[in-house]
Parts: structure tokens; sequence; C-alpha cells
């Protein structure tokens, strides 16, 4: 881990906001790490490699791989890891899902081969699919209770909540992308283009940020973070994080640091951190917050 002085132009642009950056971590995970998250506990740092899928424990600061391929990992709080893995035969894409208890190393799937209309939407407290226009879902194992979900069909968002579903289409006929429900079960967040939107979950467009990416609402509901990209037309040449209150207001800049890259940002259980991937050179950057 290296630390990093967080820049002056930074600390001065946020000093009186409601969310600054106190300090800004590199993660050196031994291996050029994707897509980093946190599991539901905060211990760990799961993300996706070239030889596989990774879990660093934060305590020991040790990384084991615990699987050869996958996407999308996400460890409940009892410590079993979801994930996804891709299979290709004839142009076409099944996926099936598997299961990784992190405690008795037993692993096992529970949906194999499928087909589904939609990529599987993996949470904490199941998988959730589209398969020959029917929802389904998994939820054995789960430690939480289910709650709304929302994941892309088409052009369009499913929004589906304890046995029904609607499909919305709060950024019009633009294509949807990393639609998200709050963490109340009140409101959506999706990108419409390079947009984002968030409506209330009959799709009433609330608000919009424009040139925002990428967005996950923080664990209390009281932010959405997300990253603002550049490129120059064919390789993504910079990114920030940035944050907004959940009712459109106090928009603000975390990052301006000019050798990282940060991008798709996560938030720790406890809203304190967020960890963005960074292709950069591949190391994570962690970035710990004070807030108001």
């Amino acid at each position: 881990m290296k630390r990093l002085a967080v820049c002056l132009f930074l600390l001065t642009a946020v000093l009186f906001a409601e969310v600054r950056v106190s300090g800004i971590d590199v993660l050196d995970l031994g291996t050029d790490a994707l897509l980093p998250q946190f599991s539901a506990d905060g211990r760990y740092i799961l993300y996706g490699a070239p030889d596989g899928l990774y879990m660093y424990d934060r305590q020991t600061a040790v990384s084991s791989r615990f699987a050869e391929s996958g996407y999308d990992p996400v460890m409940d709080e009892a410590g079993v890891i979801r994930y996804r893995i891709d299979h290709y035969e004839r142009g076409h894409r099944t996926s099936t899902i598997a299961l990784y208890d992190t405690k008795t190393l037993d692993r096992a799937y529970v949906l194999e081969g499928v087909r589904p209309d939609a990529m599987p939407k993996i949470t904490d407290h199941g998988v959730y699919y589209v398969e020959k226009n029917t929802i389904k879902s998994e939820t054995l194992r789960a430690t939480r209770p289910s709650k709304p979900v929302a994941f892309v069909l088409g052009n369009s968002v499913v929004l589906y909540s304890y046995g029904t579903s609607r499909i919305l289409q709060p950024a019009g006929d633009r294509p949807h992308i990393w639609p998200s429900v709050s963490p109340q079960g009140d409101k959506l967040c999706v990108v419409g283009g390079n947009d984002m939107y968030v409506s209330d979950l009959s799709g009433k467009v609330l608000f919009t940020v424009a040139d925002a990416r990428a967005p996950q609402w923080s664990p209390d509901g009281r932010w959405i973070a997300f990253m603002r990209d550049t490129d120059d037309g064919h390789v993504i040449t910079g990114s920030d994080i940035y944050v907004v209150r959940a009712d459109g207001s106090a928009l603000t800049r975390l990052t301006a640091t000019e050798d990282l890259m940060e991008m798709y940002p996560q938030w720790s259980p406890d809203g304190r951190q967020i960890i963005c991937d960074n292709p950069a050179d591949g190391r994570p950057v962690l970035l710990t917050l004070e807030m108001q």
C-alpha cells in the first residue's frame, strides 16, 4: 500500500464540502486488479485479474484466488461468494452462477448453463435473471431478505419487487445501463446515454446529472457516487470520481489526480471509503472520506 498526498487543489476545492477526501491510497495487490468491490462486512476486497477472481483480506494483507475465471463476485455477510461464469458455444452465451463458501471452501453451482434474456443481477441477497420472458431468482443461502432490484432488458429497465415487475424508461428511448435501487427501496438510479437519471419507482424523473456514469448508492442512501471519464475517441484518457446528494444537490468532485485514473466507484459497507478501478496501472485506488 502506498500513501499518496491529496493534491492541494483538491483539498482546497472541497474544504467546506459535505463530503471530502481525507486520504488516497493506491493498493498493490500483487496482480492487475479489475473492478474491485468490498465484501458485505468490509473485511475483504473482491476483484478480477487476468488469471481469475481474487479476494484480498484487509486484516492480513493477503490475496488469494478463489476461482480460475468469472465475473461480478459478491460476498455476503456469511462469507459466501456468488459469481458468474460465461461460456460461449456457436455464438451463444450461457451463464452459470457459482457459490463459494470462504469458511468451508465448498463450491456449488446454483444455475448451470442458462441462456438469460438479460445479464443476471447478482446481489448479497440472491441472483435474479430473465429467462424466456420470465423473471426468476435464486435466494438459497441468502443472508438478507429480498428487496427491489433493477436490471437492463433491451433498452429498458426491469424493476422487480416482491414478485411483481414493471418496465421503466426514465431516460426515454435512450439505452439504459447501470440501474440500481436505493437502499431504502424508494428510488431508481440509471444512466441513459451519458447522463444519470434518478426517478421514483414509477419512473418519474426526480433529477438528472449530466456526464455521469457507473453510479453507486452509498449504504445509507444519502449519496450517489459516479465517474466522469474522458477519451480521445479511441481509449480512455482520464477519469475522476464525484458524488451528489440523493436529492440532486451538493454535487462534489472528490478526485483531481493526474497520475491515477479512478473509475467504477464502490462504497464500503460503512460508507466511509470508496474503492475505484485504476486501469492506469492495475492498482485500485482507495478513497477515505470525511462526511458531515
